[in-house]
């Protein structure tokens, strides 16, 4: 009994002995690689272009952790213009390097090697790749950006008129000190807004791996502000215009900030075919079931001035049934839509029904056929940026016989039909509904 007792306490000094030894080496341990935060070189937006002397133009936009960074008004810190090689220059508060080299990993080495710290991609929220690569294909700049280890997928993917170079110079802080949390704000704006797309680097990969559907990407330009027009140089016409038929670069505006988010880059695998401006990419989105609110100028009916202005809001998800019996695919699409009127016209009287549902139908209408533009145009040119191919893949029981079918070839020969509901309701027959009587 008492050999037991003395057996018993031996291995619970042991075990205590054990437990505390294991919680020190445990707790040290994860300090021996340990960085200071200042040591690493916290990468926020990089620019992709073809360089001069090597494959890549990398250019990269990091905060320059000076106390009086913001003060140096957007000056360079060295000479040089037009993203030579080598060059660094700091813009509000954020310091840009651009280096040619041959590849993504590569170029990253150069970088630590000539800014005295380490690079880290895990804050990269923008990845800007230029117009020229994208048209001329863009798979093996997205497959190395894809595979760092580092680079999230989540980052946002867009295409940039003219260089990337030049994106990322115009790239400053415009409201606040913050560019990522600028973007972040701003990206998540394509929901209620739709005049860009959401697009994310993985996102951008998986579709343009995919057979069932083609990849779209956001377009960015920096303005020059030359569509802004003084009253006495404007040409109205008596032509009202939709806000959103304009492309990146070209919005008739004048501010602080050159950069602009507009408009959709349609891709044919891994290559740029075309363009959509803000208004055609308004409604990619409403197929996409990615839209959820919008402000829409619709023409008014014939007999009637001025427009008929509308918010728009998604009142349920997208109904789309895909029928593959066929040689040609037959795509049946119905979007639920609720909207207020914002504006009256004397010659209608909204609060009467059989002018309220005239007004319905002209929207109604008017939606769809700018709806069956957009399909049209995107079967010409062989593309399925609807992701219509993806609800299609239930109606095969395996991956190779839906590889067979050939979706993406397909597509161009589909029957889509568009259906369209649309409820109104007004603003004055909200406050009249919710009059106070005494």
């Amino acid at each position: 009994m008492k050999r037991n007792r003395r057996y018993i306490r031996r291995y619970m000094r042991y075990m205590k002995l054990f437990i505390i030894v294991t919680t020190v080496l445990v707790t040290f341990s994860g300090c021996f690689d340990a960085r200071e935060i200042d040591d690493l070189v916290h990468i926020t937006v990089i620019g992709i272009d073809k360089g001069a002397t090597n494959n890549w133009r990398i250019t990269v936009q990091f905060p320059s952790q000076k106390a009086n960074a913001g003060s140096s008004g957007g000056g360079s810190s060295s000479g040089g213009g037009g993203g030579e090689s080598g060059v660094e220059h700091s813009v509000d508060g954020y310091s840009i390097v651009s280096l040619d080299a041959p590849s993504l990993s590569e170029g990253l080495d150069m970088l630590n090697a000539s800014i005295q710290r380490q690079v880290d991609l895990s804050q990269a929220h923008v990845i800007a790749i230029s117009e020229e690569i994208a048209m001329e294909g863009i798979s093996n700049y997205v497959y190395q950006l894809i595979s760092h280890p580092d680079l999230r997928r989540s980052s946002f993917f867009l295409v940039t008129k003219g260089s990337a170079y030049d994106f990322v110079m115009a790239n400053k802080p415009f409201i606040g000190s913050s560019v990522i949390k600028n973007y972040r704000i701003w990206v998540q704006q394509s929901k209620d807004i739709g005049y860009f797309p959401y697009t994310t680097l993985g996102g951008f990969y998986v579709s343009m791996k995919s057979p069932t559907s083609q990849s779209i990407a956001v377009v960015a330009a920096t303005n020059d502000f030359s569509a802004y027009k003084k009253p006495s140089e404007g040409d109205m016409s008596g032509v009202s215009k939709p806000g959103g038929a304009h492309k990146a670069g070209e919005i008739p505006r004048i501010s602080d900030n050159e950069i602009e988010l507009w408009g959709t880059a349609l891709f044919e695998s891994d290559k740029m075919i075309s363009e959509l401006d803000g208004d055609e990419t308004r409604f990619l989105l409403m197929l996409r079931d990615e839209l959820k609110s919008a402000n829409l100028s619709v023409p008014s009916p014939e007999g009637v001035d001025g427009i008929i202005s509308l918010r728009l809001e998604k009142k349920a998800s997208n109904k789309i049934r895909v029928d593959t019996s066929e040689d040609a695919p037959h795509i049946h699409v119905t979007i639920v839509l609720k909207g207020s009127l914002l504006n009256e016209h004397s010659e209608l009287d909204i609060m009467d029904k059989s002018d309220r549902e005239y007004v319905e139908n002209t929207c109604r209408d008017y939606i769809r056929e700018r709806i069956e533009e957009i399909i049209d145009r995107c079967r010409s040119l062989g593309v399925d940026p609807f992701k219509f191919g993806d609800k299609a893949t239930k109606n095969f029981l395996t991956v190779d016989e839906l590889l067979a079918y050939d979706w993406n070839n397909k597509f161009t020969d589909a029957v889509v039909k568009v259906n369209v509901e649309l409820s109104l309701k007004h603003a004055r027959k909200l406050v009249e509904s919710h009059s106070v009587k005494y």
